[in-house]
């Protein structure tokens, strides 16, 4: 609920003055070619080590996402970061802030108009930073449902998600997988614009890696909670909010016997708005 409140609060002036008895919600990202969508974005993330070392990061910037036109049916839609910059907070309580270089660094998807990705191109990752293709949802690989929504319907996809993002430790899994179930709330009529209101859930079922830095294994684990805003006028989510919780926990095994568990733990919150 405290992430629901924070996320009214940030986006007040988008909220209706009153509901109205629209029934039901088609939700279809087909924005015509040569569209730019341009969307800030938020991600704060703070790690508790296996030593139990505190780190935390946050990184602030704008993508632009322009729709290009692409073959049989499908939309290219081409995103690339005007800016971002990044803090971080090691073990010694200090932070630290710099501009991060974002040249050649994007990304072109292909995807039909329920955001279901056929194809991907990337150029230079920027490594720690909020995921490209992310920013298109909140939650990447986020597909739409695939019939009218009245409120209370909900639907699931699969997704993924970085255990530690921009973390480069051979000891700990990349990406888990998961699935989301996402509930459309409200439906709220404007003068120009029908809104959404959803929230989500997920989870991120225990999966078991081997740990190759020595003798034993990892078992990588969490979920995810957040809510989104979808737009009639943007046919696509023009804000949200998501918060992903992973733990990864280690064992030693020697002789057959598992040692003392360690824990590394994760707390990743991400916020997105699409501005005008």
């Amino acid at each position: 609920m405290k992430i629901y409140w924070t996320l009214l609060a940030l986006l007040a002036p988008l909220l209706p003055c009153k509901a109205t008895g629209q029934e039901t919600l088609l939700l279809r990202h087909d924005a015509p070619s040569g569209t730019v969508i341009r969307t800030g974005f938020e991600t704060t993330t703070v790690v508790w080590a296996f030593d139990g070392r505190r780190f935390e990061s946050a990184d602030l910037g704008i993508v632009s996402a322009m729709v290009l036109q692409g073959l049989g049916g499908k939309t290219v839609i081409h995103l690339a970061y005007d800016s971002v910059r990044t803090r971080t907070r090691g073990s010694d309580g200090r932070w630290r802030e710099f501009a991060v270089p974002v040249d050649s660094a994007w990304v072109q998807v292909s995807v039909d108009e329920r955001l279901r990705v056929s194809s991907r191109h990337e150029g230079r990752q920027l490594s720690g930073v909020t995921g490209l293709a992310r920013i298109l949802t909140g939650i990447p690989d986020l597909e739409l449902p695939g019939v009218s929504l009245r409120e209370g319907d909900s639907w699931s996809s699969k997704t993924v998600v970085s255990v530690v993002p921009g973390l480069r430790n051979e000891t700990v899994p990349p990406v888990v997988d998961g699935t989301v179930t996402v509930v459309l709330d409200s439906i709220a009529v404007r003068a120009n614009d029908t809104l959404g209101y959803l929230s989500l859930t997920g989870q991120f079922p225990a999966a078991t890696f081997v740990d190759v830095m020595g003798p034993g294994r990892v078992i990588a684990s969490g979920d995810v909670v957040g809510n989104l805003i979808w737009s009639t006028s943007w046919n696509a989510f023009v804000s949200g909010v998501s918060k992903t919780r992973m733990t990864v926990a280690r064992a030693a095994v020697a002789g057959g016997t598992q040692g003392e568990v360690e824990e590394l733990r994760v707390e990743a919150t991400t916020r997105y708005w699409v501005r005008p």
